[in-house]
């Protein structure tokens, strides 16, 4: 369907900035969560490398494998787009960054963030299998995990980044496909929390913070910190989203459970498909 406008006349004016900030308020809301998934191909298409700003550029040709630099390409322009129908503005017209990691400085896995449009949406990516995962959100941040499944060996279960209740659980599973599959929804839902922070918090360990892995869908989880203003204790408290995407993998979005307007239905986009709520959101 064509958007009821001309979407080429909005690029690099005043009109893409003022579009996308009515379409985000709508968005807001709302309270509505964006997840797209695909495939990563194994080629760099050109009309994916057209899309890459230069520091982009820099970090795929010091990819040496042809394959992730594809992946990674793929990753950065897809995102352009997906962003950019979301907000009614053109792929040209949307900038992705990466800041700074603010726990050590790093470049090379800080927060990702847009950085044009001039709209506070908060943006996600995961890249797993040979597939790629974006959450896009209207609240303060967002993160989003994923992993795909294979089989578990059983030290893994007692290694220090489970939770006793964690571990304990997991035990009482048989082997297999059904004790893989709560494994990874644990390790993802932590990530996806750790991810919408941006950082681990300084003496923070995974085993401190639950996932209640006997719970599917939706959990809320609390991770330890730094007291502040806003959360004396420290502790900050998330709602964490078990996502349907894929048969092979797992995979969780996390958002601050204090965002108001509170969290809507989950919207994901498929290959070959239109968006669609998952099971059970309003």
């Amino acid at each position: 369907m064509a958007p009821p406008y001309n979407m080429f006349e909005n690029s690099g004016g005043r009109g893409a900035e003022d579009s996308s900030a009515a379409v985000f308020h709508a968005l807001r809301a709302g309270g509505d969560t964006h997840v797209w998934w695909w495939r990563q191909p194994l080629r760099t298409d050109p009309a994916d490398l057209a899309l890459l700003n230069t520091e982009e550029f820099r970090q795929a040709l010091c990819l040496h494998s042809e394959r992730d630099a594809a992946a990674y390409v793929h990753t950065r322009a897809a995102a352009r787009r997906a962003i950019g129908e979301l907000l009614d503005v053109v792929p040209e017209d949307i900038d992705i960054e990466k800041p700074l990691c603010p726990s050590c400085g790093d470049p090379g896995h800080g927060p990702t963030r847009l950085s044009r449009p001039e709209v506070p949406l908060a943006i996600s990516l995961a890249r797993t299998g040979g597939h790629t995962v974006l959450a896009v959100g209207t609240g303060a941040t967002i993160g989003v995990a994923a992993e795909r499944l294979r089989p578990v060996r059983q030290d893994v279960l007692t290694e220090s980044w489970l939770t006793a209740d964690e571990a304990l659980h997991l035990l009482e599973l048989p082997r297999g496909a059904v004790r893989d599959e709560v494994f990874y929804r644990c390790w993802t839902r932590k990530e996806a929390v750790l991810k919408a922070l941006g950082h681990v918090p300084d003496g923070v360990r995974p085993d401190q913070i639950e996932s209640y892995p006997a719970t599917t869908d939706t959990v809320l989880m609390h991770c330890p910190g730094t007291p502040d203003e806003q959360h004396p204790d420290g502790r900050t408290a998330w709602v964490v989203r078990d996502l349907a995407l894929s048969g092979r993998a797992a995979a969780a979005v996390a958002q601050p459970a204090e965002t108001e307007p509170a969290c809507g239905p989950v919207r994901t986009h498929l290959p070959g498909g239109t968006a669609r709520p998952l099971p059970g959101a309003p």
